[in-house]
């Protein structure tokens, strides 16, 4: 036992004994302490305050840290099962990994918070963080009353979870298992749920205005008196085909696992007339020379999607995300493209760093005859040959596109923008610029 460790000890007994009201008793204060590995079953630390500790990968099984100040501190992969957080301070907490079965975490403060961050060779800086929970294993956990606003609980599995009245404002919780999950009453508004595991989940009451529920099938859940305005989630899902199905399920699973299982999206050559996959994640799916025609694909992430050659006639893209997707010789005769975004995607690395790289969408010799793209986002995107004939280009962005190079005969273009990417808008307002 190192000594680090036994002085740790020390002041954990001498917290016990405040607690107990016995002389010697001081209040547990180890700001900072690094006590990465520490092995702890039973203890009760409530009202402790240890800021921005460092408790990665210990065994702290059973241990009450209720009502205690644990801003900022680290307890990534950490074996916390059965231990309390009830009411404690844990805003900008790390429990990336972290096992917290069973783990009672009622009307703790899980909200981003300020963290002075060191840089060697740099000035200190603040930086806003929130809790993160990422692939943390939650299963029975009590979260009910908890204030989880902007919290990342990516891939985390969470089966049976209470979040009753929780606060889960813009919280990440895409690619969760929320399996008979509890969200009576939880307050959702612009939560990110795409990909999430929603069977038998209640959601009575919650609140989801605005949410991001792409790839999730709200039929297997209990949405009674929830209130879905804005909303972005998928429609009529047990009535797509089984075949088609069962490719969007192994996609979900690649999206999820960033490509390390499941399979991508492949529906080349497949007839997929007049499908309703609304809000779906189908990005970096392959539909070359796939039939779509008035397909419901309203407000659908298809980011590098590859549409080549595809029939695409009367489909319904309004609102969709199409950055970098090919469409190279595709047929988009009346589609609805209506502020659909086909600008340039920013390419990452395999570990989500930038690269500083753009890539554009490329509509080269499409045909986009009576299309509707009011509003449209075409920045940078590739126009050689392409056809707009009769297209309305009302209000859409332009910038950046050799427009000169396509059909704009009898186009509607009323508003719409055009000119190099990084013109300034004119002194009138011109709509705001798109930051790329």
């Amino acid at each position: 036992m190192t000594d680090r460790t036994m002085e740790f000890l020390k002041q954990v007994r001498d917290h016990l004994f405040y607690l107990k009201l016995k002389p010697g008793g001081v209040r547990l204060q180890a700001k900072g302490v690094d006590l990465s590995r520490l092995r702890l079953k039973g203890f009760n630390l409530q009202t402790a305050i240890l800021t921005q500790g460092n408790f990665s990968d210990a065994q702290l099984e059973e241990v009450s840290f209720a009502m205690s100040d644990l801003f900022g501190a680290n307890f990534s992969r950490a074996k916390l099962v059965g231990s309390s957080f009830a009411r404690a301070d844990l805003r900008g907490m790390n429990f990336l990994k972290a096992d917290l079965t069973r783990t009672d975490f009622e009307g703790a403060d899980l909200r981003p918070g300020q963290i002075m961050v060191h840089r060697a060779g740099r000035e200190d800086e603040e930086e806003r963080r929130p809790a993160n929970l990422t692939d943390a294993r939650m299963d029975g956990v009590n979260f009910k009353g908890a204030d989880l606003s902007h919290a990342e609980l990516a891939n985390a599995s969470t089966a049976g979870g209470d979040f009753s009245n929780a606060n889960l404002f813009a919280a990440n919780l895409a690619g969760a298992d929320l399996t008979e999950a509890n969200f009576s009453g939880a307050k959702m508004k612009r939560a990110v749920l795409n990909g999430a595991n929603l069977t038998r989940a209640i959601l009575r009451n919650a609140d989801l205005r605005e949410a991001t529920l792409r790839n999730v099938d709200l039929t297997v859940a209990d949405t009674q008196g929830a209130n879905l305005s804005g909303a972005v989630y998928m429609r009529n899902a047990d009535a797509l085909p089984t075949p088609v199905r069962g490719v969007l399920d192994a996609h979900i699973l690649w999206i999820n696992s960033g490509g390390g299982a499941g399979l991508r999206a492949d529906f080349t050559g497949m007839d997929l007339r007049g499908l309703d996959l609304t809000a779906c994640d189908l990005s970096g799916g392959v539909f070359r020379d796939a039939n779509l025609d008035e397909a419901r694909l309203s407000n659908a992430s298809l980011s590098l999607a590859d549409f080549g050659g595809a029939s695409l006639r009367r489909t319904r893209l309004d609102q969709a995300v199409l950055t970098g997707a090919n469409l190279s010789g595709a047929d988009l005769t009346g589609a609805d493209l209506h502020g659909a975004d086909l600008g340039m995607v920013d390419l990452r690395n395999p570990d989500g760093t930038p690269t500083g790289r753009s890539w554009p969408a490329n509509l080269t010799n499409a045909t986009l005859a009576a299309a509707d793209l009011r509003g449209a986002r075409l920045t940078g995107a590739k126009l050689a040959g392409a056809s707009f004939e009769m297209a309305n280009l009302a209000s859409a962005d332009l910038r950046g596109c050799d427009d000169a190079a396509a059909n704009l005969s009898k186009a509607s273009l009323m508003g719409a923008r055009r000119g190099p990417l990084d013109a300034r808008p004119p002194r009138d307002g011109g709509g705001p610029l798109i930051a790329l």
